[in-house]
């Protein structure tokens, strides 16, 4: 399932909760929802309780069932992707709508585990790539090496990537020595317009510069002037590596 699908299931079905201008809720029809295990449901209509009557409890009930929803991930069978995106969908449209389920330490463990185990049984042949890093937003902190296998899973994506590479090279140097990862670096270096994305990049570069150093520099000296590899990529050449007669050219 390509990115944009995914996304465009996502945004129909935000779009079509607030084009429902459903009637207001109480905490009693959410305790409803949740004793009968309609978790999703839950969360689609959780922000339908009035602003004042959002108590802790209300959270509560809100975090738990986005735990259930993690936990139905892990139920259902990996072999069928599109059953399997449909219900992940649920996750981000929550957490767009309740933000601190991001900020939860709890909830974000519980993530990664569901995550690592989708990944495990993830190929490039099915098309799930998209679905992993849906569902990775706002996990800093992967399991050992499930980092590196997202970021070999979207590889054919270096914007996607380049995220967790970072992340698997921060884990461990050796990922450095990943042709992917280079690919990715040296890409958003040339292209790249998003601060994060080119953070990013930087960070990689410096970490992983004992690798890279002679394709950066490279791409350095064949770069023309004003060129937003120069912009991109001279403040890690600067500051690694020996101060050579390109890098004084070129990023002065």
């Amino acid at each position: 399932m390509h990115r944009s699908l995914f996304n465009s299931v996502v945004f129909v079905a935000l779009v079509s909760a607030v084009a429902s201008a459903a009637p207001e809720l109480t905490m009693q029809d959410l305790q409803a929802l949740d004793k009968q295990q309609s978790w999703s449901e839950l969360l689609d209509k959780a922000d339908q309780v009035k602003p004042t009557a959002r108590t802790a409890d209300w959270n509560a009930l809100v975090k738990t069932a986005a735990t259930h929803v993690l936990e139905q991930i892990d139920k259902t069978s990996h072999s069928d992707w599109r059953v399997l995106s449909t219900l992940v969908a649920v996750v981000p449209a929550a957490e767009l709508k309740y933000a601190f389920l991001k900020s939860d330490k709890g909830y974000l463990e519980g993530k990664g585990k569901t995550l690592q185990r989708i990944v495990a049984a993830c190929t490039s042949d099915n098309g799930c790539g998209a679905l992993v890093v849906s569902l990775s937003d706002g996990i800093e902190q992967f399991p050992k090496g499930t980092a590196r296998d997202i970021a070999l899973l979207v590889s054919d994506s270096p914007a996607d990537a380049l995220h967790f590479w970072a992340l698997a090279a921060d884990e461990d140097k050796e990922t450095c020595k990943q042709s992917q990862l280079g690919r990715a670096v040296l890409d958003t270096l040339r292209h790249g317009k998003l601060d994060r994305q080119v953070a990013d990049a930087q960070h990689v570069a410096g970490v992983c510069f004992a690798a890279l150093e002679s394709d950066l520099v490279v791409e350095l000296v064949d770069a023309k002037d004003g060129a937003p590899y120069l912009k991109n990529a001279c403040p890690v050449l600067k500051t690694h590596g020996a101060m050579t007669i390109a890098k004084k050219k070129k990023c002065s």
